[in-house]
């Protein structure tokens, strides 16, 4: 709720340039605006109620009432004028409390509203958070590695490419995916006994960025890219969810 206290304070800062005297006027604003009233005008001179404005227009005017009376504040720093921008910065802090805690009892109110339930922020349910996330990434490889083998398309001659090599050597050993590396530089890395050359594989594939991790079906001939460049282990596991998953979201 710290963040909801700290966006509304700065939405006073906003550049809006609605009038603010018509907020003032309104009837329903006037036990929140008990310290700053305008003079009324001569009773000729009022026909009519001034019309009701919406809750944007009139957060809009008040905004632009706080920033004025802010620079006033600042451009010409007297008594008078600091105290008419502490009254309207003190109602925006005085909205923002208010505002914070109608969402904790929003909450209680309509509890599929509260992120909490589905995603804790407590510490002490990180770690199932993180087991359940492992389960997940696990279930989403072994459901690819039953239709999908890797290509791995690298330069021998790069060091980094020749690093992502022995992470998703071991990754495959690990989770018993199908893996094939293949070098597109004519250089094969002496850890990957198995290279293949590039014989218009990755032109078919269109895959022109290296090194490039792409899920390959042999059985219906598509192929769907995994990453581009280095990337961990653990990261390698949470992009197979993604892909399996659609890249839904989860948070």
């Amino acid at each position: 709720m710290k963040r909801l206290l700290s966006l509304l304070s700065l939405l006073v800062l906003l550049p809006l340039c609605a009038p603010a005297a018509d907020v003032l006027r309104n009837p329903s604003d006037e036990a929140g605006w008990h310290w700053y009233h305008e003079p009324e005008p001569p009773e000729e001179e009022t026909s009519a109620a001034p019309p009701e404005m919406s809750p944007e227009a009139r957060m809009a005017a008040l905004q632009q009432e706080t920033k004025a009376a802010l620079a006033a504040a600042i451009i010409t720093p007297t008594v008078e004028n600091f105290a008419r921008f502490k009254r309207l910065q003190d109602f925006w802090t005085a909205r923002a409390g208010e505002f914070s805690m109608v969402a904790q009892k929003a909450m209680l109110a309509h509890p599929e509203l509260d992120y909490n339930l589905q995603h804790s922020h407590y510490n002490g349910t990180a770690r199932l958070q993180q087991a359940d996330d492992r389960r997940r990434e696990r279930k989403a490889i072994a459901s690819l590695a039953e239709r999908f083998g890797v290509l791995l398309f690298y330069r021998g001659g790069e060091a980094a490419d020749a690093q992502l090599a022995e992470v998703v050597k071991g990754f495959s050993r690990e989770h018993g995916v199908s893996f094939i590396p293949v070098t597109v530089d004519g250089k094969a890395s002496a850890t990957l006994p198995e290279t293949r050359m590039n014989q218009g594989q990755a032109e078919r594939l269109a895959v022109t960025h290296f090194p490039a991790l792409v899920l390959v079906d042999p059985r219906e001939g598509t192929a769907k890219p995994l990453a581009y460049g280095f990337i961990s282990q653990d990261d390698l596991a949470r992009r197979f969810l993604y892909v399996a998953t659609d890249f839904k979201p989860n948070f």
